[in-house]
């Protein structure tokens, strides 16, 4: 049978001994639809908090959406759909949605090697994908890495890109020169596979030019770097057969596609699009947790704390 002292929190303050903490009554939030919160009081600092102190829903007007919220928004709901579906106004949704990335961004950056294919894992794979804010005229890249044996994401980060093609001249007229930070923001998704895959071997990716240079950067040498020829068209009906034969990257273009299918802000060109490049980076933190909770097989429905 567990002891007493084994299931009070560590005072915020002074976490330095459990003994030290005591029970010191329990309160009832004014909003929000929950039960009766206990209260601790610490001997050593003289501070009192609860047990909802540093907690998700700390101090939320209404704590018993924000769970609502990361599964609506996680099953391709926009923003104002899950307001319309929640009774309750889009800017609660957004502030949710804030919320929900930042505690999101603090578990995937927290983790441990442990946690990737227990520690074993010899092979990954980065690619970037393209999407856009506001308009066509301004293009935004996702570097994203993947795990090869389990499909985890290891990390995921969004940045804006200048218009390249048909588009270039357009969007220099219209916007001005828009800087180019992708390589930023794949050199930082690159430096969280060094910390969690300190076993790798082998680095996948397309034969993109840019990707060379960053690898021989951020990699040892004893770390092989593969590229493979990116072949859009695909034999129907068969996800992982291409036309010149299996797909080595599959696990990370399937992952790129579970990506667009669940956020809704991906899935289409028109109907719901990016206004701000945070709030993609929100949306990208929640599902790159969402995901790995997913693959890992813990018990559904996921409520992240």
């Amino acid at each position: 049978m567990p002891s007493k002292t084994a299931v009070r929190p560590a005072c915020p303050i002074c976490p330095k001994d459990y003994r030290s903490v005591i029970k010191y009554g329990f309160f009832k939030r004014e909003t929000g639809r929950m039960p009766r919160i206990q209260r601790y009081f610490c001997k050593l600092c003289r501070s009192a908090f609860s047990a909802q102190t540093g907690g998700l829903t700390y101090r939320e007007r209404k704590p018993h959406l924000t769970q609502l919220v990361m599964r609506s928004l996680m099953e391709s709901v926009s923003q104002r759909g899950c307001s319309r579906m929640l009774g309750c106004r889009p800017v609660t949704v957004a502030r949710k949605m804030v919320r929900l990335g930042a505690r999101a961004e603090f578990h995937l950056k927290s983790r441990a090697s442990i946690e990737i294919a227990n520690g074993t894992e010899t092979t990954a794979v980065f690619d970037e994908m393209e999407t856009f804010e506001h308009s066509k005229c301004k293009p935004v890249s996702i570097a994203l890495a993947v795990s090869a044996s389990t499909r985890q994401v290891i990390a995921v980060h969004a940045a804006q890109m200048p218009a390249k093609g048909m588009l270039k001249d357009i969007a220099l007229k219209r916007y001005g020169p828009r800087k180019d930070l992708r390589r930023g923001s794949l050199e930082a998704v690159l430096s969280e596979v060094v910390r969690l895959c300190p076993n790798l071997a082998i680095i996948k990716s397309d034969q993109c030019p840019r990707y060379r240079r960053v690898v021989k950067k951020k990699f040892p040498k004893p770390v092989l770097h593969q590229a493979f020829k990116g072949r859009r068209g695909c034999v129907v009906g068969q996800g992982e057969l291409k036309r010149g034969g299996r797909d080595p990257l599959f696990a990370l273009n399937h992952t790129c596609a579970m990506f667009r299918d669940r956020i809704k802000r991906l899935a289409r060109r028109t109907w719901c699009t990016t206004k701000k490049i945070d709030r993609l980076n929100c949306l990208l933190y929640i599902y790159a947790w969402w995901h790995n909770q997913s693959v890992t097989g813990t018990k559904r429905p996921f409520r992240m704390r």
